[in-house]
């Protein structure tokens, strides 16, 4: 169950400004939904597998005692191009 988007305009995208901080006027220990939650104290990036296995290893604990809801979904392709391949030649292909 990887989570993909459904249609996206260009295949590769640029990379965007890096939000390196969290904000210190938001409320962390606020929450959107329901009454018990994680949050993230540092930025990073997850992939599409990370945050199927999370929702499946957090799935077998709870199994029908409680719902669960995930707020993040991988937008940005992540590109790379293989080791030992010289500069130049284009963008590399799609990672995750």
């Amino acid at each position: 169950m990887l989570i993909i988007p459904r249609n996206s305009k260009f295949k590769k995208q640029q990379k965007r400004k890096a939000f390196n901080r969290i904000s210190k006027s938001t409320n962390l220990f606020e929450l959107n939904f329901g009454s018990v939650g994680l949050k993230a104290l540092e930025h990073g990036q997850l992939n599409s597998k990370q945050i199927s296995t999370l929702f499946q290893t957090i799935n077998k604990v709870i199994k029908k005692k409680g719902k669960l809801k995930i707020n993040v979904f991988p937008h940005l392709p992540v590109t790379s191009k293989p080791i030992e391949v010289r500069m130049g030649k284009g963008k590399g292909n799609v990672d995750f």
